[in-house]
């Protein structure tokens, strides 16, 4: 009989593989998304199905093998598998691998979806290998994103917030939909984003509340709209995901301050949302090719 599995729970985890996740976000108050990061000695597991949708990333070549009938994962480096939840599988590889799992929580998809199709005529398809790009830098840019936050001790910096993981789920339950359902048009977003109004209101919040932790959630409440699908209008409008723009703001408004010379580039650092200065370093070189102080020099 199938095993049934809760991959957020270490001691499910170790029913199927020998070792738990080098890292994990199970710490992380990431909303309907949950990421393991693994590197497993060879193994076969038992057939077992989990509650979450898994997307499986092979960062290794050859992993995993895909002989049928056992329904593993594919044995190319690079590519993905895609399991429903409850969907009954079995793994096997024989070497060494390392892998990035991605966990999405059925309710959470089942939100996101239900603002776009119609939930009685869709459904997420089994796959056992597809080579997606998109997938790969997902599952990279989180497992980035959450080695730094560990090795910074940063819990709450902008990217790796509620704000961040809400938004890169719901990127990819939307991805998920239009490329692996069932649905023959899964997305049906509206053409013309937010209306000037709302648009300018959201702007004005965000702009007022840079150095506060902003999650999707409270920013789409402004209008109101749910969070999933004001994060569709407001990419539409604006043509960046609503993390890209609040950090873009974020730095905009710390050069501004740091024209100020009386203003020490830690209070900089708080004042426009990072709660760590080498975080904030970081990000502000990947927008301006140069650190805050170097910027500061050339004023």
């Amino acid at each position: 009989m199938a095993l049934e599995i809760d991959y957020t729970k270490d001691d499910q985890i170790l029913q199927v593989y020998p070792q738990l996740p080098l890292l994990s976000s199970r710490d992380e108050t990431w909303p309907g998304l949950h990421l393991g990061y693994y590197r497993q000695p060879a193994h076969e597991t038992p057939e077992h199905f989990a509650k979450q949708y898994i997307i499986g990333i092979d960062l290794e070549q050859p992993v995993r093998s895909s002989d049928e009938p056992h329904q593993k994962r594919g044995n190319c480096g690079g590519t993905s598998c895609i399991y429903p939840a409850n969907y009954t599988f079995q793994e096997r590889w024989a070497k060494d691998t390392e892998f990035i799992d991605l966990y999405l929580e059925p309710a959470f998809l089942t939100c996101v979806a239900s603002e776009v199709i119609d939930l009685d005529r869709v459904e997420i398809l089994y796959h056992r290998t597809v080579y997606d790009p998109f997938l790969r830098q997902v599952g990279l840019l989180l497992k980035s994103e959450l080695e730094l936050a560990l090795n910074h001790g940063v819990a709450s910096s902008p990217l790796t917030s509620q704000l961040y993981a809400e938004s890169m789920a719901t990127t990819l339950v939307m991805h998920l939909l239009k490329h692996y359902s069932t649905a023959k048009s899964p997305v049906q977003n509206s053409q013309e984003g937010l209306s000037p109004a709302s648009l300018r209101r959201v702007m004005s919040y965000i702009h007022e509340h840079l150095a506060a932790d902003l999650s999707l959630t409270e920013v789409a409440g402004v209008v109101p709209l749910s969070p999933h699908y004001f994060a569709t209008l407001f990419k539409q409008s604006t043509g960046e995901t609503l993390l890209q723009y609040i950090t873009r703001c974020r730095i905009e408004r710390a050069k501004h301050l740091l024209a100020r010379k009386s203003l020490a580039i830690a209070d900089i650092c708080q004042q426009v949302g990072f709660s760590d200065q080498s975080y904030f370093t970081r990000v502000f070189r990947r927008y301006s090719h140069m650190t805050p102080k170097a910027y500061r020099s050339r004023l």
